[in-house]
């Protein structure tokens, strides 16, 4: 079983001058990583009362990947907020887990209300984190020693209400995520891992795994295809997680081959499905490198893996893979019975990546758990030899360039405009996005709505990811006897339209 603390002390005693992270022209060593962190994590002892939770809003940068680290050197608790998120979304995050502290960064702080929450900048010229820092270097350190169940972080998903719920990850959870990542990739000391997927997310999971081995990571704050091209061809980038997205404008927007790229070992892709015919034009350009894994936020990364030999077999191409070592996976009937092999049905989960629980929410807890198995919300069927294949969602959410979007969540932003009477946000299945966000909308008699002017509005309260790509107008929305909205025949009147 992996230490998640001692995860960083194994890559310097591996290498100290060896480097951990480049981000553009900057770039710290093992050592300066190492001496950097602990003193930031002796700043916050200072300053806060032992493992409080500590949120940290900020890019894909040195400042952020130091800020990790200390905060999980510190024993405080790690509560990721994603920049990308609009104010009023990161208010109720914030309000709901009162973490003692944010550090954030001058582009990121935009997306953080103003509040009464103590903020630390990283990077501002005043009070940045080298001067924050600067009175604890070289002191004395002793990382903390957690149990396997004490709380590493609290990260936020989304309910089917549309209820932001955070969700709690212990370092047993964290370890077993991460033997199973070392598991799949076999991560080596010459690997460097081009960390694109916000750190916020994700990609968070593979900071530790890389560490330990000695790695280096290739941080990128901006994901720009051409800026990924070149860490592919010239930075020796031998491992990647990407959403679906990115992977299409690699294979789109540029050139790029498998000669370009002899370090590549594998671009994992994962947060939404890609299609069959994208997995081979992948291989035709790339080779055998395309991987994937399946989970959620209750039980992180790897519910199940897929090495890159096995997606290649045409006959697993459509498969998340197997089960990982520390997970067990059933299908269950609508009356939670576990079903045979090749029948779809909602996937169930247990093992030790798994959460116990949801943060200050007993009820959901209990909700989302049948005996000892999470409930995923999501539709599966194993087959004979154990591979997975993902049919669709119980749950109304939409993935949408690798992020959750919570229908609920936007009705209720559109909702708020004076001439809308009703609506409801679907996901359009998209090769490109996976799925795209859309609504139907029906507006009071005699009113008119001005659709950029609204799709604005919900872009400034929730981001661009959980906008609309259209709205559609409707007299009335369809209905079932007893007057719910039928949602799969909205989806049939808006792809007749497309």
């Amino acid at each position: 079983m992996s230490d998640t603390v001692a995860c960083l002390y194994e890559g310097l005693n591996k290498d100290p001058i060896a480097l951990a992270a480049i981000e553009g022209d900057r770039s710290l060593t093992y050592q300066q990583l190492v001496t950097q962190s602990e003193a930031l994590a002796l700043a916050l002892r200072d300053a806060l009362p032992a493992g409080v939770p500590v949120a940290l809003c900020a890019q894909n940068t040195l400042e952020h990947l130091q800020s990790f680290l200390a905060i999980l050197l510190g024993g405080f608790i790690w509560v990721p907020i994603n920049p990308k998120n609009g104010q009023p979304l990161n208010r109720h995050l914030l309000d709901s887990v009162q973490p003692a502290l944010i550090l954030t960064d001058s582009t990121s702080v935009k997306s953080l209300p103003d509040h009464n929450f103590t903020q630390w900048l990283l990077d501002d010229s005043q009070d940045n984190l080298t001067l924050r820092i600067k009175p604890y270097l070289n002191q004395s350190f002793t990382p903390t020693t957690p149990n396997a169940d004490d709380v590493m972080g609290i990260k936020f998903t989304g309910g089917t209400t549309g209820t932001p719920k955070g969700v709690i990850q212990t370092h047993a959870n964290v370890n077993a995520v991460i033997d199973h990542l070392q598991t799949l990739y076999q991560f080596q000391q010459d690997d460097r891992n081009l960390a694109i997927a916000p750190l916020t997310h994700g990609g968070s999971h593979y900071i530790l795994p890389i560490l330990a081995a000695g790695g280096c990571h290739l941080l990128m704050p901006t994901p720009d295809v051409n800026a990924i091209t070149q860490a592919l061809k010239h930075q020796r980038a031998s491992i990647s997680f990407m959403p679906p997205t990115l992977i299409y404008k690699l294979l789109d927007e540029t050139d790029i081959n498998a000669e370009d790229c002899p370090h590549l070992r594998h671009i994992t892709y994962s947060a939404a499905p890609m299609p069959p015919e994208r997995i081979q034009q992948f291989h035709q350009r790339l080779g055998t490198k395309l991987s994937t894994l399946y989970g959620q936020t209750e039980a992180p990364m790897t519910i199940t893996a897929m090495a890159p030999e096995d997606l290649a077999q045409p006959h697993l191409i459509a498969s998340v893979g197997k089960a990982c070592a520390q997970s067990e996976i059933s299908i269950l009937d609508e009356n939670l019975n576990p079903l045979p092999h090749n029948q779809v049905g909602q996937i169930a989960v247990r093992g030790a990546i798994v959460t116990p629980a949801y943060f200050n929410a007993p009820h959901q807890t209990r909700e989302a758990f049948h005996d000892d198995w999470l409930l995923t919300g999501d539709l599966g069927e194993l087959n004979e030899e154990g591979y997975l294949f993902l049919k669709g969602r119980a749950k109304e959410m939409i993935i949408s360039g690798g992020f959750n979007v919570y229908p609920a969540e936007v009705e209720n932003i559109i909702a708020q405009h004076p001439a809308i009477s009703e609506c409801v946000v679907v996901g359009i299945a998209d090769d490109y996005w996976g799925e795209r966000v859309e609504a139907a909308i029906c507006t009071h008699p005699g009113q008119a709505i001005d659709n950029e002017e609204l799709l604005q509005a919900v872009k400034t309260q929730l981001g661009s990811v959980k906008t609309p790509k259209q709205l559609h107008h409707f007299a009335t929305l369809p209905r079932n006897p007893v007057g719910k909205v039928v949602r799969r025949d909205i989806l049939e009147l808006i792809e007749r339209r497309v």
